[in-house]
């Protein structure tokens, strides 16, 4: 079994449990991906990319941008149009997936990876401080 290409850190952690666990997933998917290509199956791993975390991206986005609308984050509205940017460019890459081009795939696969680790670690980290100096008290917990 391959290596994880990425292990969800504590330092990608934002302290709100169920963002958290829908971060830990995506990084699961890109995981998965990585042990396909690493054992020779390509052909699967294109597959499994273009349909588990195309569709996985999207919920994860809906369900993160009403989080940060619940709490009336203020620069939500900003925040949306990064994750529609992404989506935007990743649907964009899927048809050449779909024909199993393999130089389309690295790219596609290295830009979520990059941008999962960049998004999570910076913009994520904003709404996240925004709504833990909001919700938590000193010492409580979220979840």
């Amino acid at each position: 079994m391959a290596k994880d290409l990425f292990n969800f850190e504590s330092e990608f952690k934002l302290g709100i449990e169920t963002v958290d666990q829908e971060h830990v997933k995506l990084v699961e998917l890109l995981n998965t991906v990585h042990g396909l290509v690493s054992e020779g199956k390509k052909a699967e791993a294109i597959e499994y990319f273009s349909l588990t975390i195309a569709r996985y991206v999207t919920e994860h986005f809906a369900h993160e941008e009403a989080f940060m609308a619940s709490f009336g984050y203020p620069q939500l509205a900003d925040h949306a149009k990064i994750h529609e940017n992404f989506k935007k460019s990743f649907l964009q890459s899927l048809p050449r997936l779909a024909s199993y081009d393999e130089a389309a795939f690295r790219a596609a696969l290295t830009d979520a990876f990059t941008w999962i680790v960049n998004h999570i670690g910076r913009t994520d980290r904003k709404y996240a401080q925004d709504y833990l100096a909001k919700a938590v008290p000193a010492g409580g917990k979220t979840g």
